[in-house]
Order: structure tokens, then sequence, then C-alpha cells
């Protein structure tokens, strides 16, 4: 490969005159356009649309690289005095001016701010430049290995046909990887790094494969160089992106109307926080549960009765919080990054019901919580078409009904990785008499479930363990977990009186609730802490419980990152 300069100047003159370079133009031009449609139509973005926009300009660009190499006078000039490792890296040198100008300029674009961003959306600073820089390095890498394979197998010179669609076969697929292997990952996501230390070993493989089949002496340098090209990339990448910041959110009240009301009559409410379009937690909030004239009366503290969760009173609202779960701006959060529809339970009923129950002559309630979670439901489903990973979250009596609209998530978003989280109602219990006066009359529950959540149980059948179970066998690949605390007085004192014992053994019935689940045939991640404690989402203790040497918030990233946690129990479970 040593040229003597009086060689180079003319091969390079020569070389230049027989690239193909209408694609690659084509390839340069497009990923800067690709970038300019969302301002010209005043799209709203989040931080996923502008990465994902960026890759498809990064890939369109190595299809265009992918003509590079084509040679239409190989057939006729099989003899030459210069090596085709040499001509194929002139030929690169040659593009790299154009496709550098093009990704500058494409990252430009994507940086400038220009489109209006959703709430939540990362700010153009917090781009990662260096990151997907090292995806579109490794893109045109396999582009131009592909197409030296293709020279390597025929003498047509027609490298280009053979290797962009294989390029663009690469890049689909790149897509499609699960999540322990995934390449296109979001912003924010706590894999973020380990996916481009993968980038970085394809990208290391693909300049070895463009090596190889373009060398034609002995190869034993090759390694060495890919291993170097390797490191540099890394450490670019490492060093060009400061940790993205998560932005401050911002809550927005969506009113639904139509046949959603509060136990009272009043307007229902959910709120929503707009961030990454593929991610999205389902908050089913928990509150008090009634079934009588007593405890279903509209009065209470502040004329509020606290048997209600009122979706627009103070101290409700997802944004009067700032600690645990709701603060989304704090480094250990797993949901930091996600949308977020927050469903208040202002009916009673755990999100269950769907009647209006007489309990006195002045006192009808509305029980209309599967009403109004059908709404939330449709409005998720409507909003987050391609979400690839919805999160059901319920809080105390929120949790309740978790796993029923788990499953009514996997029936709309089949294609999204579905995971369950309920807290704090394992003790519920599976009482035929509960079953039937307040699932089945009061709530009008029963009634009111999707054909699957009831197929083969009658309705003094139909406890709130079943819900699992049921669901489990209607969505096998969803993901169910639970979390308790052992002795928590709170979580389930409305329904005592239906529970075995007096006073009843919390944790033994919550052992004996998740037995039953997990002998129906489903799979049942739990997490039990000790003692009596009953807050936790709205405190920072979301982020300090650690139980057995695993932290809660380490065990839920493992969990909703589609990957299997081990159940965690407290050994002495009395103790806090």
């Amino acid at each position: 490969m040593r040229m003597r300069l009086a060689t180079a100047l003319p091969l390079l003159r020569s070389t230049a005159r027989a690239i193909t370079w209408w694609p690659l133009l084509i390839g340069a031009a497009l990923g800067p356009a690709i970038l300019l449609v969302p301002t010209a139509l005043d799209a709203t973005l989040t931080a996923t649309h502008v990465t994902t926009l960026t890759r498809i300009a990064a890939t369109c660009l190595a299809l265009g690289a992918a003509f590079v190499l084509d040679d239409p006078a190989a057939r006729s000039t099989p003899t030459v005095p210069t090596s085709r490792l040499a001509r194929n890296l002139l030929r690169t040198a040659l593009a790299v001016p154009i496709a550098v100008l093009s990704w500058a300029l494409t990252l430009s674009l994507a940086s400038a701010g220009d489109a209006p961003l959703a709430a939540g959306a990362l700010p153009a600073a917090a781009l990662p430049v260096g990151a997907l820089t090292l995806e579109a390095a490794a893109l045109l890498a396999i582009a131009l290995a592909l197409a030296t394979l293709a020279q390597r197998r025929n003498t047509d010179g027609h490298a280009g046909v053979v290797a962009a669609p294989a390029t663009l076969t690469l890049a689909g697929a790149a897509w499609l990887l699960p999540h322990p292997v995934a390449l296109t990952l979001s912003p924010g996501d706590p894999s973020w790094t380990q996916s481009h230390h993968r980038w970085a070993v394809v990208l290391a493989a693909a300049l070895i494969l463009f090596l190889w089949s373009g060398y034609e002496g002995r190869s034993r340098r090759l390694v060495t160089v890919a291993i170097v090209l390797l490191t540099a990339g890394t450490a670019f990448t490492l060093r060009t992106d400061p940790p993205a910041p998560v932005a401050t959110p911002a809550w927005t009240q969506i009113v639904p109307g139509g046949d959603c009301q509060c136990a009272d009559g009043t307007r229902f409410s959910f709120w929503e926080r707009q961030a990454d379009p593929a991610k999205v937690v389902l908050f089913l909030n928990g509150g008090g549960v009634c079934w009588d004239a007593r405890m279903c009366a509209f009065t209470g503290s502040g004329g509020k009765n606290d048997h209600y969760n009122w979706n627009d009173q103070s101290g409700e609202r997802p944004y009067d919080q700032n600690a645990g779960f709701f603060d989304l701006t704090h480094p250990g959060n797993p949901f930091a990054g996600y949308s977020i529809v927050f469903v208040s339970s202002c009916t009673g009923d755990a999100h269950l019901g769907d009647t209006a129950q007489t309990y006195s002559p002045t006192l009808t309630v509305q029980h209309r919580g599967r009403v109004n979670g059908a709404a939330a439901l449709d409005h998720l489903a409507s909003r987050y078409p391609d979400a690839t990973q919805v999160v059901v979250i319920g809080k105390t009596a929120g949790s309740v009904a978790a796993p029923l609209y788990g499953g009514l998530v996997a029936d709309r978003l089949p294609r999204a990785r579905v995971t369950v989280f309920g807290a704090q109602s394992g003790a519920w219990p599976d009482n035929p008499g509960f079953n039937a006066e307040v699932l089945g009359t009061a709530w009008g529950a029963y009634a009111a479930a999707p054909a699957w959540a009831v197929d083969g149980l009658g309705v003094r059948e139909w406890g709130v363990p079943r819900f699992w179970s049921q669901t489990a066998r209607h969505a096998p690949g969803v993901v169910l977990s639970r979390f308790d605390y052992a002795f928590d007085p709170a979580a389930a004192v409305e329904v005592t009186r239906w529970m075995p014992g007096d006073p009843p053994d919390l944790l033994s019935i919550i052992d004996a609730n998740e037995a039953a689940v997990e002998r129906a045939g489903a799979t049942l991640h739990s997490y039990t802490a000790p003692g009596k404690r009953h807050g936790l989402f709205e405190l920072d203790r979301f982020y300090e419980l650690e139980v057995g040497g695993v932290r809660l918030t380490d065990w839920l990233t493992r969990l909703v990152n589609g990957n299997q946690p081990s159940d965690v129990r407290c050994d002495t479970c009395d103790q806090e």
C-alpha cells in the first residue's frame, strides 16, 4: 500500500471520477431533510422522537455509502497495480467529507431545538451527540463492510445493490432486539451506556470485516487496528456525552366527560405527564373504599369523606407531591423518563365498579371506577399507540385492580411489554361473602369486569387474589409483581372482618394469597418489607427501602427492564 505521491494524485483523480456519487449525495441530503420535517409541521417532539429521527438520518447516510465502492469497470479491468484494500480506503476517504458534513448538519438540526419539545423532553443541549455518532459510524462501517464482502463474492462491480438492502435489513433488525441486548434505546434509559458498549462492538466487527474483505495479503494486523478504533470510539462516546438531565415534570388535567363521574356525581378527571412516548406508567392511585351508608357518606375532613380520593382536591393531585415516586428529577427514579397517566379513585370502589348504589334515601353513590379507568385507558392507548413498555402501578387500594388493568393494557397495546406492580393489597381476602356482597353487589364489579377476568368463576369465587391468576391466564406475557409491608395496619383495614383470625395475621394472609396465585399457574414476583409502615410512593422511603441487601428501586429497575428479579422477603418481618 505504499504509493508515491506521483502515483497517488492521478489515482485520486481517477478514483473520484469512478465513484458513483449520486446514492451517497441523496443519502447525505435525506438525513438533514428528515430533521426539518417536524419543524415545518410545528410537531411536538420528545427526546425519543429526536433520537429516532437522527437514527433514521444515519441509516439513510449508510445506505448511500453502500454504493461508494461500486466500480462498473471492474469486469473489464480485473488486474490493477493497486490493491483492493488501498482502492477501498481511498474511495472511503473521498466519501468521508460528505458524510461528515451531512452528519454535522443533521446533529445541528437535531440540537437546534427549533421544533417544540413536549413536556418531559430532554433539552437540546442534552442530545447524546457522541453516542449517536458512534451509532452512525457503526452503520457506515456495516454498509462498507457488506460492500467489500459483495466485492469479494462477485466481479461485476455493483456491490451497492447487495450491500444497501443488507444494511437496511440489519438496521431494522437492530430495532427488534429485546432489552437485554437492545441497541436502540431512548436517552435516559438505565441501559443507555451499556447499549453503546454493544454499538462499539458492532463497529469493531464491521471494521474487521471491512479490512478482511478488502485485504488480499496476510491479515495478522487487522484485529489490532480494529481494537484501537474500538477503544477510541468508546472513549469518544463516554467523554462527549454529559449525563442527560431529567426534565421538570409538567402535568395536564384531562376531563374525559361522558359517563365518567365521581361518587357524588361531580366531574371526574385524571392527570397526564407527557415524556417518553415509548415508555408509559398507568398509575392507579389508592384511597379508601366503601360499601355502606356510613362509609360512603359525602362528609368528612374538609367536607370530603376520607373513603374517597377526590381527584380535584388539594393534596390529591400528582403535582402536589414532590418526593418518592413523584420526584421525577431524582437520579434513582426508575420511572423518571416515563410518560405517566395518573388516575385517582374518587368512587370508593378501587377502580372496579360500574353501578349507582342507593345506600339511603339521601345517599346514592356512583361507583363508576371501572368507567373512569376505561376512559384513562382509552386515552393512554390513543396517545401512546407505539408504546413499547407500559408499567401499571397500583398504590394501596389502587393495586387491587392493577392486574386486571394490566390485562386490559395488553389487549389494547399487544406489542408493548406490560408490567404490573401492585403495592400494598397483598392481604385482601378471597372470601365468598366479600366477593358477593362488595365486589358483586355493592360495586357491580363482577358484572363490569371483562369476560376473561371472570371466566369460569361465579361471583362468590371471584376474589382479589384471582385477579392475578386470571390475568396470567389471559395475557401470559404480562409481568406480575407485588409489594407489601409485612404488617401494614392500614393497607387492608376496611376488609379485616373478612379475613381469617382475630386479629388476622397479615403476613400469613399475604403469603397464602401469593401461594394461591402461583398454584393457579401465575408467576408473581414479590418484595415483602418488614414492619408496620404504610406509605411508599409519596415518600423518599421509596429510594431508601432495602431488604436483604436489595434496594427496592434496583429491584424495580430489573423488573421493568425485562429481567427476572428474585423474590425479596424480610427475615425478621416484625422489626422495622
